[in-house]
């Protein structure tokens, strides 16, 4: 709930095996066509490597079961906490692979990437261009280094907003 996820919309777990700290994780299923086919979990206790441990398919993109129909765009995120803010999906990772851009492509909308205002964000940036896909530099980027953070200090809607009014398209204006 501190990181502003509707707990309604969203499941979550948690386990007391200690196989991969999982006791020292929250769990979130993958799901893909109404199938759980895996899952990632996030440490919740500081110290706890990796941060992230996951299982799920290769080449899975997080949220897509939670996409509505008639939407115009779909928000690109890295990770599943940045998706479940604002209902995007997540490639879990910093770079989207050819397969996970055919699936978010198969949504029929606009793809806007909204990469983590760090290095490696760069790399989805990278790929948004490859794709021809829009970027959105959020102003709230000056501030907060991800979607989730910022929904948590500004709230759902004026992230949504934020990111919608800050996108740009095309290579030359996604560089500058």
């Amino acid at each position: 709930k501190e990181r502003k996820v509707d707990t309604d919309r969203y499941e979550f777990y948690w386990t007391d095996s200690t196989e991969h700290s999982l006791h020292q994780r929250v769990i979130i299923p993958c799901i893909w066509q109404s199938k759980t086919i895996g899952y990632t979990s996030r440490s919740f206790v500081d110290g706890v490597k990796p941060k992230y441990y996951s299982h799920y398919e290769p080449n899975f993109v997080f949220n897509t079961n939670n996409q509505l129909p008639d939407s115009k765009f779909v928000i690109v995120c890295e990770g599943p906490f940045d998706a479940m803010s604002i209902d995007g999906v997540a490639v879990l990772n910093n770079e989207c692979n050819e397969t996970q851009a055919d699936i978010i492509e198969s949504l029929g909308r606009e793809v806007i990437v909204v990469a983590d205002n760090d290095r490696a964000g760069a790399k989805m940036i990278k790929n948004a261009i490859e794709y021809g896909w829009s970027v959105s530099f959020p102003l709230y980027r000056k501030s907060c280094k991800d979607v989730n953070e910022a929904t948590v200090e500004y709230g759902k809607l004026f992230v949504l907003k934020d990111i919608l009014a800050n996108k740009v398209n095309g290579e030359f204006k996604i560089n500058l």
